[in-house]
């Protein structure tokens, strides 16, 4: 009898501790407003992350090249530029919610323009609330100052091809990202871009409110009613991906020390992403005016 006792109390203890063991080395990381973690449960993204309405709705990249831990999310700070100093003080939420700037989508647009004096290309600008936004995604080639006419390998267009600047602008690396806005503008902080999505209606509808009716792949039914445009560029990991289907862009706020938070649209689903993104990646930019 003692025997029977003393194998039941061994294996016990041995079942316990396996179950501790294999809590240790799950991979998680945080959503946005939310203290719990979640499993990586789909690969269609790459290191983004999404707040819903619905739990249901939560979703991660389960990309291993580019999945950070929840462990790192509590180091991120944000990237020191005097444009982003000055506009994430006054970008405070409690952000009021503003009226689509066209109530159908017949109606064309207000959009001002953006002349940039580096290379004589205009933009498209369309006020949204208190914030002036590029409505298109940046397209100036940096030159490093010692590169003569040779581009600089940090920005490139979708598939190596200049058809894709044309329409969709450049894709950038990290490198260059606080250097290329035009005088006037700068790369906005991920603060800017919350305020953004709440005067749109929140994050929960921000990409329905801010993609293009035209352009992706399987359109979903939007009417673009705030000019603001976003055309499916998709972005480049270690291969141009996602053409059509989703577009990611850089914000000038630190994820931790290996990468940055970034904005990702996806004509799948109504809300707007909150990522990251690790230094070698590169996604586009949209201009915010100073």
């Amino acid at each position: 009898m003692k025997h029977s006792v003393f194998f039941y109390v061994l294996f016990a203890l041995s079942l316990a501790f396996l179950v501790a063991c294999s809590d240790d080395d799950s991979d998680t990381f945080l959503v946005r407003g939310d203290d719990r973690s979640y499993q990586d449960d789909e690969d269609d993204l790459s290191s983004s992350s999404a707040r819903s309405s619905s739990s249901s709705e939560q979703r991660s990249s389960s990309s291993s090249e580019l999945h950070i831990s929840s462990s790192s999310m509590h180091s991120s700070s944000s990237v020191h530029s005097s444009s982003s100093v000055n506009s994430s003080s006054s970008s405070k939420r409690n952000v009021a919610f503003v009226e689509p700037l066209r109530q159908n989508p017949d109606e064309d647009c207000d959009y001002g323009s953006l002349i940039d004096k580096r290379d004589g290309q205009v933009y498209k600008t369309v006020v949204i609330g208190e914030q002036t936004w590029m409505a298109e995604n940046l397209n100036y080639a940096y030159l490093l100052p010692d590169s003569l006419r040779h581009f600089d390998s940090a920005s490139a267009c979708y598939n190596d091809s200049l058809e894709y600047c044309d329409k969709y602008g450049r894709l950038y690396s990290f490198d260059v990202i606080e250097k290329v806005c035009p005088d006037g503008w700068h790369l906005p902080s991920m603060d800017e871009w919350e305020v953004l999505f709440d005067a749109v209606g929140g994050i929960n509808v921000a990409s329905e409110k801010l993609i293009s009716s035209y352009g992706w792949k399987n359109q979903s039914d939007v009417d673009d009613g705030y000019c603001f445009s976003v055309l499916g560029g998709g972005y480049r990991p270690s291969v141009f991906n996602d053409l059509g289907v989703g577009e990611g862009l850089w914000t000038s706020t630190w994820y931790d020390s290996d990468a940055i938070k970034n904005v990702y649209f996806y004509n799948k689903y109504s809300y707007a992403y909150e990522g990251y993104t690790p230094f070698e990646k590169m996604l586009y930019i949209r201009c915010v005016k100073d």
